[in-house]
């Protein structure tokens, strides 16, 4: 098997895997009010997540994104009470019976956070637009050869997509026919 259709195959997966999370496309808000107690702590562990979806070591090994003074980091707990306030929250039942599924939307729709289904800890990072960047300073519409300049050579590589892999985490960056990016994502492994 080529190893573009194996990269498509693992993508397709990756997607897959998102949509037993949720059964539907059409997300409910949980809650209007957002009741900040400080944005100046890092995320934190928390016992209330399942420990299969908590890496003990996420926080200094995996991929950091950063938004606001908080670290987004996979396989760690989503400190609520300690996120910026411009956010609001989708949760759907899960159709493999796993619990609710939680979907964080950050500043009118330039990223979501997205949890494990019935667990406090964060599965994936998804940046929407131009507006946010890795900590490395990547965003969408840079193009391949500015991401290997501050990543290096990818884990993966194919025409549509490079990932990079750190820790328990996958950094992805989609790329359209002329090598820009057009997706960035961030994925628990």
């Amino acid at each position: 098997m080529k190893f573009t259709k194996v990269a498509a195959l693992i993508l397709s997966l990756s997607v897959a895997g998102m949509s037993v999370a949720a059964c539907s496309n059409e997300p409910e808000p949980v809650s209007s009010d957002i009741n900040i107690i400080s944005t100046q702590s890092q995320s934190s562990m928390v016992a209330t997540a399942p420990s299969a979806y908590v890496d003990p070591n996420a926080e200094s090994e995996n991929f950091v994104f950063t938004y606001s003074g908080y670290n987004f980091v996979v396989n760690t707990v989503l400190d609520e009470s300690q996120l910026p306030d411009d956010y609001d929250v989708f949760q759907q039942a899960s159709c493999a019976g796993q619990g609710l599924a939680s979907h964080y939307e950050f500043k009118g729709g330039s990223f979501w956070v997205e949890l494990y289904p019935g667990a406090d800890s964060i599965y994936t990072i998804q940046i929407l637009d131009d507006t946010v960047t890795t900590a490395e300073g990547v965003y969408i519409g840079n193009t391949l050869d500015q991401v290997k300049a501050a990543y290096g050579e990818p884990s993966i590589s194919s025409e549509a997509v490079v990932v990079y892999e750190k820790g328990s985490s996958q950094l992805w960056f989609g790329l359209d026919e002329n090598n820009v990016v057009n997706q960035i994502m961030y994925f628990g492994i």
